[in-house]
């Protein structure tokens, strides 16, 4: 049995042949395959302005993120008592100047922690052109 014909105004009978580099065809396959499209549909869908959503799910350890909400708080409690201390009139000195250092130091590191939690992110989750 063969396959029944599509209507007149949804056969689409015009070819529009368009290059990628390597590099542009593998961030708009990736694109087509977090919005769940084939590429063909992605790249139509954005050449005709059609908003094309993507959805991401987000998968987190409960309690890595426990573990990352305490040591923000422990090193926003240490800034507050730096902050405290400079604002009643302390003298900045050595071992101040230290603490701060090792307060911005753990804040990067804090930092790294969260990025590798998230994965890699590719792209902005707003694919539609304005």
């Amino acid at each position: 049995m063969a396959r029944p014909k599509k209507a007149e105004s949804i056969r689409r009978t015009s070819n529009v042949m368009v290059r990628f580099s390597s590099i542009e065809y593998e961030l708009v396959a990736g694109y087509a395959k977090d919005a769940g499209y084939p590429i063909s549909t992605f790249v139509r869908k954005q050449a005709l302005s059609e908003k094309v959503t993507v959805n991401y799910n987000i998968v987190a350890d409960i309690g890595e993120i426990q573990k990352l909400t305490a040591q923000a708080a422990g090193i926003g409690n240490n800034l507050n008592q730096i902050a405290r201390y400079f604002h009643g009139g302390g003298l900045s000195s050595r071992g101040m100047l230290e603490e701060l250092k090792k307060c911005i130091a753990e804040i990067r590191e804090l930092r790294q922690e969260i990025v590798q939690l998230g994965g890699a992110y590719r792209g902005n989750s707003k694919t539609h052109r304005k």
